[in-house]
């Protein structure tokens, strides 16, 4: 059943959406109000914790940016202390659905992984007062339902999957692993499916997991690795036909796959080095695996620094890549080799612990409600 009150809802805000690029400072205001509710919104998003100076925990916001100048374009805030000011490169990739109607977040008191949908400040005002100086934002992500865990359990890392909410329940006092639960995400209320479990390692911390693009689970410790012959030693863990994890060892260095990234697909992966000290080797390795072997293309070998974070569009034909000083697009071929490599812009920044937004996702042909997979 289509989710009508929530795909209304989204198609009202981008309908809507006349005076909001113009209000963002340096914002674009030639887009059309058809144009809106017909493509919905583009560019690269990223979401700002302190955006425009503000408080990191209260002016939280998604923003997409022009992905060739960097101009932000559109501003959807989030709800007050969503993102965890001072966490490092939490996976917000997955906590929209495609067509940016649902937005999750958990939070610690009270405990709760939260569902909220993209509203219209005229239908309903944000009760937080926007900074000093800054214009409120016409758009932002309402709390509407709620999953609370069952007596002794904590619920944390919430995603979007298609038509699914996917979170962890763990019972600290409990022998058990944490499991990875899943409920539809217009009924958050319903009993959860468990997906799986988190084998615990080290410290006793549990395993990392994903979600491949095509909505597999994966469980890091759950996956035996594999080396794979080409050039330099690559060791990988595989889901379908994602590498999810890799290891490359080359020319004296070691690089790895970024942790709380989006997954590339289709046997591709982005590697950073594994040295994370000043004297960082620059850039990134592409590597694609096909069968028994692989291929290993350096990335922005002459920028200034290692690649940070990464924005994948969904054709997955190049990558918008972010580096100590900058953001660089990487356009590939079809056999996936690099094709060309531009400087955009300079990189932002934020007043989160980091110091700069984190990368959702690059929108280059946008999905409205009418188009997104959720029936």
């Amino acid at each position: 059943m289509r989710r009508t009150f929530a795909l209304t809802v989204c198609l009202l805000v981008l309908t809507a959406c006349t005076g909001t690029a113009a209000d963002e400072p340096g914002g674009d205001d030639t887009a059309t109000v058809g144009e809106l509710a017909e493509e919905g919104p583009a560019g690269l998003a990223l979401v700002h914790r302190g955006y425009g100076g503000g408080d990191p925990e209260t002016d939280q916001a998604l923003v997409f940016h022009d992905a060739g100048t960097g101009e932000p374009l559109h501003r959807f805030d989030l709800p007050d202390g969503s993102v965890d000011p001072m966490a490092a490169a939490p996976p917000v990739h997955a906590r929209f659905s495609e067509d940016w109607t649902y937005y999750v977040y958990a939070t610690r008191e009270p405990n709760a992984v939260h569902v909220a949908v993209l509203t219209d400040a005229e239908e309903t005002p944000p009760t937080a007062e926007p900074s000093e100086g800054e214009e409120p934002s016409a758009f932002f992500y309402l709390p509407v339902e709620s999953v609370t865990p069952p007596a002794g359990e904590m619920l944390s890392a919430p995603a979007v999957h298609g038509d699914r909410l996917w979170f962890v329940s763990d019972a600290p006092a409990d022998a058990n692993p944490p499991r990875v639960m899943s409920v539809p995400l217009d009924a958050p209320a319903g009993t959860p499916n468990q997906e799986g479990t988190l084998p615990l390692g080290e410290n006793q911390s549990p395993s990392d997991w994903s979600l491949t693009p095509d909505g597999a689970l994966h469980i890091r410790n759950s996956v035996q690795t594999r080396q794979v012959g080409g050039a330099g030693n690559l060791v990988v863990r595989e889901t379908g036909d994602s590498v999810v994890n890799a290891t490359l060892t080359i020319d004296g260095g070691q690089w790895q796959s970024f942790d709380d990234a989006p997954v590339w697909g289709a046997g591709t992966a982005l590697l950073r080095s594994a040295d994370t000290g000043d004297g960082s080797p620059a850039g990134a390795y592409l590597v694609s695996v096909d069968g028994q072997g692989h291929t290993a293309a350096r990335l922005l070998e002459d920028a200034q620094g290692p690649v940070e974070q990464y924005a994948l569009p969904a054709e997955r034909d190049a990558v918008l890549a972010q580096t100590p000083t900058a953001w660089f697009r990487v356009d590939l071929d079809e056999g996936g080799a690099v094709a060309g490599t531009e400087e955009l812009f300079p990189r932002f920044h934020d007043a989160s612990m980091d110091g700069w937004p984190l990368a959702v996702r690059w929108v280059r042909t946008p999905v409205t409600a009418e188009e997104s997979p959720q029936e």
